[in-house]
């Protein structure tokens, strides 16, 4: 299994959770039902990431797309605890956020270096997400609920897109 193929896989699912999450942000889904797409999600890409960093022949990832999976895991882990436990307070989680916005930007430029312009972009609407999470969560401006919501909603259609297509092998970007 390639990279890619893996990769694909987990965003089918990480396109899932936030199609989900952003309906949740809307009042459109119960904060229990929402932790638990969180916590398969956020397990999912965490062995994904376990298996690049520590998978020895038989993965193709390395350590840095196990640390730029990590920081998706993570934060799904922690969104599937706050919506297990009704959390008002997400302020520090919203910190956490625009870590993953700084981390993201530079790494999407590192992926555009190696000619996957998909997936460079990918990572550049991701960090534009999580800033957005940053806005709502630890400045806490729930004025910019709603299209922080519809924009997670976008996100997770065009992830999810982009995850199929890889996993199907036929991911246009994929360094030769």
């Amino acid at each position: 299994m390639s990279l890619y193929t893996i990769l694909g896989m987990g965003l089918v699912f990480v396109g899932a959770v936030l199609i989900v999450n952003g309906i949740w942000l809307l009042g459109r889904a119960e904060d229990r039902d929402t932790a638990v797409l969180n916590f398969f999600v956020g397990a999912l890409t965490f062995l994904i990431a376990m298996w690049w960093a520590f998978g020895g022949d038989a993965s193709e990832g390395t350590p840095f797309n196990a640390a730029g999976t990590l920081l998706f895991s993570f934060t799904y882990l922690w969104v599937g605890y706050n919506a297990y436990r009704s959390a008002d307070d997400q302020r520090s989680l919203g910190w956490y956020c625009i870590f993953v916005t700084v981390v993201a930007v530079p790494t999407g430029y590192l992926v555009w270096l190696t000619g996957d312009v998909g997936l460079a972009a990918l990572w550049w609407i991701w960090a534009v997400l999580w800033a957005t999470f940053w806005l709502l969560l630890a400045l806490r401006r729930s004025e910019y609920t709603a299209p922080v919501a519809w924009y997670t909603v976008a996100v997770g259609v065009v992830t999810a897109a982009a995850g199929y297509v890889m996993a199907a092998g036929m991911w246009p970007w994929a360094p030769a």
